[in-house]
């Protein structure tokens, strides 16, 4: 009998596996400084947050990733596991995935092209406020 050797798999320090970068749930909550949190896929994980992935929006309305990164704790747990080589490898390639596969970047571009408009928009009613409130002399 023959064993076939498991391949390496990423794993969250609270111990849920992760297959793929599908695996991580994506949150943008943090709107306003352009992040989304890349979260363990275990609701009860007591780390629970992985990563970050930090974006910007330039004035043509095109996304450009700034910053992609998981934490050291993740890391560090993965590389103790599986060896340098083999995590780095693996967790490079899930961050990866996340930005070209799993996030919704028309979504998101959408979003910010929305608040700055919003933003715009009130930037004016304040100019138009202050005309209104000058004395004429």
């Amino acid at each position: 009998m023959s064993k076939k050797k498991e391949e390496p798999k990423i794993q969250c320090v609270c111990g849920r596996i992760i297959e793929s970068a599908a695996d991580y749930k994506l949150l943008y909550l943090k709107k306003e400084l352009n992040e989304i949190d890349i979260l363990c896929p275990n609701d009860t994980c007591y780390l629970r947050e992985l990563g970050f992935i930090k974006f910007r929006v330039d004035e043509n309305g095109n996304v450009k990733v700034e910053k992609i990164a998981f934490y050291p704790p993740f890391v560090t747990w993965n590389v103790s596991r599986l060896g340098k080589e083999t995590a780095l490898k693996l967790l490079k390639q899930h961050l990866k995935d996340l930005v070209t596969k799993y996030v919704d970047w028309d979504k998101i571009k959408a979003d910010v092209l929305k608040r700055m408009k919003e933003s715009q928009a009130k930037g004016e009613e304040k100019k138009e406020e202050k005309k209104e409130s000058k004395p004429e002399g």
